[in-house]
C-alpha cells in the first residue's frame, strides 16, 4: 500500500558486504515486511499509539493489543501460555 513518494533504503547482502537499494515507501522489503519512511512511521505512531497499523483496535481476550507491522502472529504472554 503506497504511503508517500519518499524512498526508503534497505541493505541487501552482496558478496562480503551489502548493497544499498532504495524503494518507495509502502513497498515490500526483502524480509517480506512493509517499508515505511521515517515521516510516515512518525505519523502512524501518532495515529495508532498501540502499534497496530493495519487493524487498529484489535485486542485479545485479555485486553492486550495484538499484532504489529510484522504481522498478525503476535499474542500476549497470557495467550501464548494458554491462560
Amino acid at each position: 500500500m503506497p504511503r508517500c513518494k519518499n524512498l526508503v533504503s534497505q541493505y541487501v547482502p552482496q558478496g562480503y558486504g551489502y548493497k544499498e537499494v532504495k524503494l518507495p515507501c509502502g513497498s515490500t522489503s526483502i524480509h517480506g515486511t512493509e517499508l515505511i519512511c521515517e515521516e510516515c512511521e512518525a505519523q502512524l505512531g501518532k495515529q495508532y499509539p498501540q502499534g497496530w497499523v493495519n487493524t487498529p483496535g484489535d485486542k485479545c481476550i485479555h485486553g492486550t493489543y495484538v499484532g504489529n507491522r510484522g504481522g498478525r502472529d503476535y499474542l500476549c504472554g497470557k495467550c501464548e501460555d494458554g491462560i
